[in-house]
């Protein structure tokens, strides 16, 4: 009964099933066709590219994610891109501001400098020098045993005292050699100039100046004043005729009758130009305090690279300005080129291209020694051989110091390649010394003047 039931039931589901139309859950076949892995089905694109009418492949594809347009917008909205590039325009801005302020202007006054040195620049480095006329010594070297340091000197224990113009201020010059404790036994002053005329006592300064057994190089005033006794003395002071009535001839002619031959003697005597060798005790460092090469000591100025021999003695005794693209040297702090810089500038730079060993091979011939080694050239591999060896010793220049007054205008100038000393004292300012020992050590020391203008 039981089993009649259960045989009742099945055939009642069966008939269910066909009414509902059921299909099993997995249909009849090999089990391996119901694995469902996701690697059978996976189609490569490169492989398999998408076809169709209006697809055309290339690299700004939109609907590809990998595509130049999408990695770009991705790019720029990422944060550390825009941290790197806000990096590179700052630095492109700080680049931008040191080529403009620094750069630039470095550049510029570098070849401001050096192109008045050039031989195809007309007149470069002051081309009409060819010295001049000049009544005296033009270059008088230094006593060997007025050197601090020097063979008479082993302990060290001279010093040299070199004064900015004078200008007849005896007692200004008094009170200034009273405050460096001046010692004329172990003490060789040196004036660079304008020791006479505008102040009180031009005659009381010679007589000191002589007392100590000082030297002065020639300045402007002692000149006009040497030539202008060669006229006076031969005439009637008293009576000047028509020609001899300007303001600064009238004042030689009063200041020549109180001069006395000894005075006279004195001026005549002045250099041109006083050479001062390098120190024996001093070591050679930089700094503007300091003098460990040779000096000279004029009184306006020097243009640079050219010989001392060939210097024009006027503008030695008279130059204030120099053109940077000529050279030629002016008695004007500014000229109407427009191309004017205080000689010393020029100077300063010439001497510091040489202290640092730079070229000057392209500069204008000048000196004795590049003359001799044009002469030293021969035929032949032994000639060439000699005479480049001979050429870099030739070519060795040293720089200099320049020791100068005479530019009150500009006060005192202290650098590392030149001095400039005249601090206007006859016209109230000060009467300038600086005082040099046998270590290359310097001191300046001033005091104040009375106006006398």
């Amino acid at each position: 009964m039981e089993k009649q039931e259960a045989e009742d039931d099945l055939r009642r589901s069966r008939s269910e099933r066909h009414r509902l139309h059921i299909t099993p859950a997995h249909p009849p076949g090999p089990l391996i066709d119901r694995v469902t892995n996701g690697w059978r089905g996976d189609v490569k694109t490169a492989a398999n590219p998408p076809t169709g009418d209006d697809y055309e492949p290339g690299i700004c594809d939109f609907e590809d994610e990998g595509s130049c347009p999408n990695v770009s917008r991705d790019l720029v909205r990422s944060r550390r891109f825009r941290r790197m590039m806000a990096l590179v325009l700052l630095l492109l801005l700080v680049a931008y501001y040191a080529w403009q302020a620094y750069l630039r202007p470095r550049l510029q006054q570098e070849w401001n400098f050096k192109e008045g040195f050039l031989p195809g620049r007309v007149n470069g480095t002051y081309g009409i020098a060819r010295a001049g006329d000049f009544d005296g010594t033009t270059i008088r070297d230094i006593h060997p045993d007025l050197l601090p340091g020097g063979v008479a000197d082993h302990q060290g224990k001279r010093r040299l005292v070199f004064i900015g113009d004078i200008h007849g201020c005896r007692k200004e010059l008094l009170h200034l050699l009273h405050s460096i404790d001046f010692d004329p036994t172990t003490d060789h002053l040196i004036a660079t100039g304008d020791v006479i005329s505008k102040g009180p006592n031009s005659p009381g300064v010679l007589d000191e100046l002589i007392k100590v057994g000082a030297e002065s190089v020639r300045g402007n005033h002692e000149d006009r004043l040497v030539e202008a006794a060669k006229t006076l003395l031969s005439t009637d002071l008293q009576a000047p005729s028509a020609a001899t009535t300007s303001k600064g001839y009238a004042k030689d002619a009063a200041l020549l009758k109180e001069l006395k031959p000894r005075h006279m003697r004195y001026l005549h005597d002045m250099p041109l130009m006083l050479r001062i060798p390098a120190l024996p005790l001093a070591k050679k460092r930089k700094g503007k305090h300091h003098i460990a090469e040779d000096i000279i000591v004029v009184h306006a100025g020097l243009v640079p690279h050219v010989p001392l021999d060939r210097q024009d003695p006027y503008f030695v005794m008279n130059m204030r300005s120099i053109d940077h693209k000529t050279h030629v040297p002016s008695a004007l702090h500014e000229t109407k080129t427009g191309n004017s810089k205080p000689w010393f500038d020029v100077w300063n730079w010439y001497q510091d291209r040489l202290d640092r060993g730079r070229s000057v091979g392209g500069f204008h011939v000048y000196s004795y020694a590049e003359w001799l080694e044009k002469q030293i050239q021969e035929d032949g591999w032994f000639g060439k051989l000699r005479g480049s060896v001979l050429s870099k010793a030739l070519r060795k220049l040293n720089p200099q110091v320049a020791v100068y007054g005479h530019d009150s205008k500009m006060g005192l100038q202290v650098h590392r390649w030149s001095k400039g000393l005249d601090s206007g004292c006859v016209s109230g300012g000060r009467l300038t010394a600086m005082v040099l020992d046998a270590r290359g050590e310097t001191e300046v020391v001033q005091v104040g003047c009375k106006n006398y203008r």
